[in-house]
Formats: structure tokens, sequence, C-alpha cells
């Protein structure tokens, strides 16, 4: 017998064996595209993950039911010319989102917790010291992103 409930999407942080990096982020044209892989063995859900952008804290929430496979590939569209290509595109928006000259992409998990992030062109002298973790922060009035060390004392990640 079934879930008296019915079914839910399965939401949850990354999985041990699995490894995801955001490796492009595309900004200069009218079809933007950041490019996530899973680097590890192990599928990962995407169900309550979140992308965002730093300029201007755009979020696109993944589908439910979106997992990127091991060793698998996929991207988020945006901009006036996006159109999904292969079924590992996912359409954001028609709107641009991505600053061209410098902007910083976030993977969050479904509590928020910063996974990976690329900043392009590159980081800056002082990004590339030691970045601070982010948290992504869902409120009434939006969306906040703050430093993962003013919310966690250290040792409790």
């Amino acid at each position: 017998m079934g879930d008296p409930r019915g079914s839910r999407p399965t939401v949850m942080h990354e999985v041990p064996g699995a490894d995801l990096v955001i490796d492009e982020v595309h900004a200069d044209s009218s079809s933007e595209y950041v490019s996530i892989v899973n680097r590890g063995q192990i599928d990962q859900p995407l169900t309550g993950w979140v992308l965002a952008s730093l300029h201007g804290l755009e979020v696109f929430q993944f589908p439910e039911g979106t997992v990127l496979p091991a060793r698998g590939r996929l991207r988020v569209l945006s901009g006036e010319g996006a159109g999904p290509a292969s079924q590992r595109d996912l359409l954001w928006t028609r709107q641009s989102v991505w600053n061209n000259r410098s902007d910083t992409a976030f993977l969050f998990d479904d509590r928020g917790h910063e996974v990976t992030r690329f900043t392009y062109p590159r980081p800056t002298v002082r990004e590339s010291r030691v970045p601070k973790r982010k948290i992504l922060m869902r409120e009434r009035d939006g969306y906040h992103l703050q430093d993962w060390d003013e919310l966690v004392p250290p040792g409790k990640d």
C-alpha cells in the first residue's frame, strides 16, 4: 500500500558520492547559460535546490523531480535567445540574468546551504583567499544572502 498523502519529491542535500560543481557561466550573448556537472558516482536529486546570481540576486528553483545523474551535466538557460537544445537543458527565463562583465553563480541545496560557486571572469584577489561560504535565506520579502559564519557557529556545519 502506498503513502496515503500521495507521492512526494525527493528533497535532500548533496548525497555522499555526488560532487556538484558549476563549471561554466556563459553570459555575453542573448542566450546565457550556467553549466552544472556532477563529477561524482551517485545521482543527485535537485528538487528544492536553487541557482542564484550575486548581482541582482536572481533565483532559479529547480523543477520538482530534477536529477543530475552521476558524471552528468545540465544547463540552466536564460536570455532572449534561450531555448533548450537537449533534455539536459532547463529554461529559467527569457530575461537576461547574468552580468556580462562579472558575476558569481551560486548553487544552494534544499536547506539554502552553498554547495558550489563560480565567479567570472575570475575571482578577485580578496575572493581567491578564502571566500566566505553563503546561506540563501528565504523570507517574506524574497531571498537574501548571508555569510555562513554569521549564522552557524564554528564546528556546527
